[in-house]
């Protein structure tokens, strides 16, 4: 963009879904802004790796990447869902592919201190929180890649400049809750109501360490009253490490409702019989774009590459979002049994320099570890 100041309103669409956000404006804060940032949030100061000496707008060599060896996925999405696309993946290529399961709060520790050595055994990673990823992109430690499926995603869905890393799906949080054991008509139908007494000890989130639970609090903190999270606090939210762990509790009448859990959630307990109700809350539901993109110290660049690909196209998020049970960012491909979202009040980051402040995830951390009783 000429102006990195300027936020560009653009319409886009998910599955059936229309919704219009603004151009995330490039992220781009000055180098004692974001040492400190990092330093507040935890990492280490920023090192910049080195990228391979192949060209990185190369296309990829098929036959070379079967032989570098095993891809190395880094992700925080469920890890039954990756495992089964790694699987679909390698049927299609030829490439052998493992995965590795970390929470942003937890991968980017991980990322950094990898790439000091000057390697990383990393080479694809599939992130939770855009805002972190594109602090990669700053610090130069993501590959530029443009693949030729690049075209098939709305700009508002892809880094600026286009190629560090692509959106594979919208997450769009929302309220759950089993009415064998909640009667739906005293369920919450507001993100006000989490905080009626009753529901004490019997809410869930994500800890501080998932990107969806940022980019929910992100969202909200400006719409809900200054005080809700001291009387969220105050009924004293259950924190899990997934939102297939609060799934399976409120299930099992462990927990009553489902704070934030995303809404592909509902799909899968749909799929499998279960008895399960979602609430898209009127003052707004946070979503957030789920993004992939390649390491710069990958071993593995050509295999990367087709990794990306792949993920890209259509034959990949047809898929991906029938494993996930979500809403594709291609305009071309549509799952049967995944519900529209039209007419859901959907929000997305619009400061986009403010959402990926590293110094805004410590303040989220600090609060979140603190509502939590963490």
């Amino acid at each position: 963009m000429n102006d990195p100041g300027q936020h560009l309103r653009r319409a886009g669409r998910i599955g059936s879904m229309r919704f219009s956000v603004r151009r995330p404006a490039a992220f781009n804060p000055d180098r004692r802004g974001l040492l400190a940032g990092l330093a507040a949030a935890g990492l280490a100061a920023p090192f910049v790796a080195s990228a391979p000496a192949e060209a990185a707008d190369a296309p990829p060599d098929l036959a070379q990447a079967r032989k570098e060896g095993t891809l190395v996925v880094m992700h925080s999405d469920q890890e039954n869902d990756v495992v089964n696309f790694l699987r679909a993946f390698t049927e299609k290529s030829g490439i052998q592919a493992l995965q590795q399961r970390a929470l942003p709060g937890s991968a980017m520790p991980k990322l950094q201190a990898e790439l000091r050595t000057g390697a990383s055994e990393v080479d694809a990673y599939m992130c939770s929180d855009p805002g972190l990823m594109d602090v990669l992109r700053q610090r130069k430690q993501l590959l530029a890649y443009v693949s030729p499926e690049m075209d098939a995603y709305a700009p508002n869905l892809r880094s600026d400049p286009v190629g560090y890393w692509t959106t594979y799906f919208i997450n769009v949080g929302s309220i759950l809750y089993d009415p064998r054991y909640v009667d739906p008509a005293i369920a919450p139908k507001t993100w006000m109501d989490l905080l009626d007494p009753r529901w004490s000890q019997q809410v869930g989130f994500q800890n501080s360490s998932a990107g969806t639970q940022y980019t929910w609090w992100y969202l909200l903190k400006d719409v809900l009253p200054k005080d809700y999270w001291t009387k969220l606090a105050q009924i004293k939210p259950r924190a899990y490490a997934s939102s297939t762990q609060i799934l399976s509790d409120i299930q099992n009448g462990n927990l009553k409702i489902g704070g934030k859990v995303s809404n592909y959630q509902y799909v899968k307990a749909k799929r499998l019989g279960q008895t399960i109700e979602i609430v898209y809350p009127p003052e707004g539901s946070p979503a957030q774009s789920e993004v992939v993109g390649i390491i710069v110290a990958t071993q593995r660049p050509n295999a990367s590459k087709v990794f990306i690909d792949y993920f890209l196209s259509r034959e990949g998020q047809t898929t991906w979002n029938r494993i996930q049970g979500s809403s594709s960012t291609r305009r071309d491909v549509m799952i049967p049994d995944v519900p529209t979202l039209e007419g859901v009040k959907i929000l997305l980051p619009t400061d986009f320099k403010d959402y990926a402040s590293p110094a805004r995830h410590a303040e989220f951390v600090k609060l979140w570890n603190s509502v939590t009783g963490m």
